[in-house]
């Protein structure tokens, strides 16, 4: 157990964090959500916290007053600078760790296999998705099976040179195991979540538009844009609003104008307010994604969101929390390979208010269990048990 024993002689000495991120945490996201809720939950704790992070676009985030932020001179653009940024940040990590006899925990796995290039080995991999086979990597101008096979050996070195690691699902957690070997002793889930203060200003009191849709999330290629399209097709008097941007935008936008659609809304990303407002209003909320290794591992961020504002919700059964959902009866759930199923769900419950209402009330109870304040309490969980372990 040589990274436990590493950990043993840091906590002999300090108790002290150094969590390295190579996205921009001034960027609403479900990865920023993460770190944020992480670092707080660890600084809230007792530990002293460091952040290091490519510089920002905008301001930090309130949250993370009183914790210490490094930055390194490089903005998160795109990914084509995504190595030279990660080896930026992992040689500040490494550094600052050093110095402060911290742990270092490490967002990502392609981070933390960039990390381990520099020397970098018995740190805490928090892995929020899968890199292997995500299309993120596949516009790069080198061969689609060079790509995969490169990201492949990262994500690999990544899993067996950590001390530990952090997933978001238990089939997350059996695809490590079964793939790399890597012992389940090593593994903790820690799902997603939500920021439960974010929606203390949305009550009931809101009134939602009748026949109004949502869709909040990254326009990214597990988004299922056929199921999208053939929906706003069925409807008459209601309107789907697409909260969110990405690398599908073209596309969809592409699609409405060819099949010359006036029932689907892009708004793009807007601030967590009035993102969150649209969605209070909205009658129904979607996942339409299609199924894949990675939804299947992934843990949607957006569910608690729509859960946290009572939301009915239809999705499809692609994530191990879409069956959450279902066995609390907190969603409808569609086959993903069956678009006439979704389709039906949506307008079943345009509907049926009683059953809307009934969705939506045992969604927010369920995501009591499932605020960002309660998962960063397993992280410190995690961390005091390794202290009282090697005491």
């Amino acid at each position: 157990m040589k990274g436990f024993q590493r950990l043993e002689e840091v906590f002999k000495i300090s108790k002290t964090i150094c969590i390295a991120h190579g996205g921009d945490v001034s960027e609403p996201s479900g990865g920023t959500n993460r770190v944020i809720a992480f670092a707080t939950a660890l600084r809230d704790a007792g530990f002293d916290v460091h952040l290091v992070v490519p510089s920002p676009k905008r301001e930090f985030p309130e949250d993370l007053r009183d914790i210490k932020i490094h930055t390194v001179p490089i903005k998160a653009r795109s990914i084509r600078d995504q190595i030279f940024r990660a080896l930026l940040v992992s040689l500040k990590a490494k550094k600052i760790a050093k110095n402060n006899n911290a742990i270092l925990q490490i967002e990502h796995s392609t981070l933390a296999g960039s990390a381990t290039l520099v020397g970098c080995s018995n740190f805490v991999l928090d892995m929020h998705d899968l890199a292997i086979g995500s299309p993120m990597y596949l516009n790069l101008p080198f061969p689609k099976m060079i790509i995969q096979n490169f990201i492949y050996k990262v994500e690999e070195r990544a899993v067996s040179r950590a001390s530990k690691i952090i997933v978001v699902s238990n089939p997350m957690k059996e695809f490590i195991i079964r793939e790399w070997k890597i012992p389940e002793k090593k593994i903790i889930v820690i799902p997603n979540g939500y920021f439960e203060k974010k929606f203390k200003n949305f009550d009931e009191s809101v009134e939602e538009t009748d026949g109004m849709i949502s869709f909040l999330g990254t326009l990214h290629s597990k988004l299922d844009l056929d199921k999208i399209i053939n929906l706003a097709k069925s409807l008459e008097n209601s309107k789907i609003y697409i909260i969110g941007d990405g690398p599908l935008r073209g596309i969809l936008e592409l699609k409405i104008r060819k099949n010359d659609l006036k029932s689907i809304v892009l708004r793009g990303r807007l601030p967590d307010k009035d993102a969150f407002s649209l969605i209070a209003r909205s009658q129904i909320c979607i996942l339409p994604e299609t199924p894949s290794l990675l939804t299947r591992v992934s843990c949607p961020v957006k569910l608690f969101d729509y859960a946290a504002l009572g939301k009915a919700i239809v999705a499809d059964d692609v994530a191990e929390m879409c069956r959450v959902f279902k066995e609390h009866n907190a969603a409808l759930l569609s086959d993903p390979t069956n678009l006439d199923e979704f389709i039906a769900n949506v307008h079943k419950l345009l509907e049926d208010e009683r059953l809307r209402r009934k969705l939506g009330e045992n969604a927010k109870r369920l995501v009591k269990d499932f605020t960002w304040e309660k998962q960063g309490e397993k992280l410190v969980r995690m961390y005091e048990d390794v202290i009282r372990r090697f005491k």
